[in-house]
C-alpha cells in the first residue's frame, strides 16, 4: 500500500522537537534507573502505602515524589520516583535501614492504582504487589505501558511484568495490548505465576471475549482486513485505494459515540459520519446497515472533514496538517467481507 512509505519518511518530521526529546529519554529510562536529585528532601515525598511486621518492629514504606496536589497517586514531574524503604524500630521510634528506588521515570504520566496493593506470600517469604500506569507527556508516543511489581519485603528486591498497548474504542479504560516477555521471570516460575494472576486481574489490562466480527471488534477487523494500523500519535495515515469494509447491523454510531452535527453528513443513499481526530463511519439507509469507511486516531493531526462531491462519493479532507490533504471514495468500490 502506499501509505507505510512515506509515513515512516514523514513520521519524526512532523513530532515536535520536545516530544521527541522526551520520547528518548524514556526510552532508555528502561535500561538505567534515574538518578534521584540529591535535593530531594524526604518531606517532599508522598506516602502511597505502609505496612509493618507482626510484632510491630519493622515497617516498610513506599512513597513518591512527583505527586500532583489533590492525588497523591498521580505524577505528573519532570521526573518521578516511587521509592521503598525498610524501617526498624528502636526504642520508641522507627529508624531508616535501608531504601531503594522501586520505580522511575522522565516527562511521563504516572499513575498508581491505590487499590492494587496487595500482600503474597511464597515459601514463607512475604511479598508486596502493585501496578502502574504510564502515559508518556506530549504527542510523541501513543503507546500505554503498565508494570506489575512484585515486592520482596525481606530484601527489597523486586520483580517487574509489563504490559504494553494502547487505549481503544473497545477497550474503555483499559488498554488493547500485550504482555513483555520477561527472561527473570521464566527463570522464577513461582512469581511469573502470581504476577501474571495479578495482572489479569487489573483494571488496566483488556481481555477481548468476543469474536473478530463482532461489531465492538470493527476497527480492529478493519485495520486487519485493509493490513494497516492507523494509531499514529500525529496522524497522517493517508487513505489507501482499495478500501475493505464489513457491514454490522448494530448502530456503529452509538457504540462509536457522540459527534457534533457538523461533523456528520446525508443523502437519500447514506448518512456518514466523521468523527474528531477519529473514523468515518456510514449508514447505507437502503441496506439498512452500518460499516466503517476508514478508521484512524491520533492526539493532533488527523481531524477530516468530509462532503459528498456525487450521489455515492465523498471527498475526505484532512483539516490538520496531512501530507495526504485530499482523498475521494467511491462508497460503491468499497469491498465487503461479508
Amino acid at each position: 500500500m502506499k501509505i507505510k512509505a512515506i509515513t515512516i519518511l514523514i513520521f519524526c518530521s512532523i513530532i515536535t522537537f520536545v516530544s521527541c526529546k522526551k520520547e528518548g529519554k524514556v526510552t532508555n529510562q528502561a535500561k538505567d534507573k534515574i538518578e534521584i536529585d540529591k535535593d530531594i528532601k524526604p518531606d517532599s515525598l508522598t506516602l502511597l502505602y505502609k505496612t509493618t511486621n507482626k510484632d510491630n518492629t519493622e515497617e516498610i514504606r513506599i512513597t513518591a515524589y512527583g505527586s500532583i496536589e489533590n492525588d497523591k497517586y498521580f505524577l505528573a514531574g519532570d521526573k518521578n520516583f516511587i521509592l521503598v524503604s525498610k524501617y526498624l524500630k528502636n526504642e520508641n521510634e522507627f529508624k531508616l535501614i535501608k531504601k531503594d528506588t522501586l520505580f522511575s521515570n522522565e516527562f511521563t504520566y504516572t499513575k498508581i492504582d491505590k487499590k492494587s496493593f496487595q500482600k503474597e506470600t511464597i515459601d514463607n517469604t512475604e511479598y508486596i504487589l502493585l501496578s502502574v500506569n504510564e502515559t508518556v507527556m506530549g504527542n510523541a508516543v501513543t503507546d500505554e505501558n503498565v508494570a506489575f511489581i512484585m515486592l520482596d519485603i525481606k530484601t527489597l528486591h523486586f520483580y517487574k511484568l509489563d504490559y504494553t498497548g494502547e487505549p481503544t474504542l473497545r477497550s474503555n479504560e483499559a488498554i488493547d495490548g500485550e504482555f513483555i516477555e520477561n527472561e527473570s521471570l521464566n527463570s522464577n516460575p513461582a512469581i511469573k505465576k502470581i504476577l501474571y494472576q495479578f495482572a489479569y486481574k487489573s483494571k488496566w489490562v483488556f481481555h477481548n471475549l468476543e469474536d473478530e466480527n463482532n461489531y465492538t471488534n470493527y476497527v480492529q477487523k478493519w485495520e486487519t482486513d485493509n493490513n494497516v494500523s492507523n494509531h499514529l500519535a500525529n496522524g497522517s495515515s493517508g487513505i489507501a485505494d482499495v478500501i475493505y469494509s464489513t457491514y454490522y447491523k448494530d448502530n456503529l454510531f452509538s457504540y462509536t459515540g457522540k459527534y457534533d452535527k457538523e461533523e456528520s453528513i446525508e443523502n437519500d443513499n447514506f448518512k456518514i459520519v466523521s468523527y474528531f481526530r477519529g473514523n468515518i463511519i456510514a449508514f447505507d439507509k437502503n441496506k439498512k446497515m452500518y460499516f466503517p469507511i476508514y478508521t484512524e486516531t491520533c492526539a493532533t493531526g488527523c481531524d477530516k472533514k468530509i462532503r459528498f462531491v456525487s450521489e455515492n462519493s465523498i471527498e475526505v479532507k484532512y483539516h490538520e496538517y496531512s501530507p495526504y490533504p485530499t482523498s475521494i471514495i467511491n462508497l460503491d468500490e468499497i469491498i465487503f467481507k461479508n
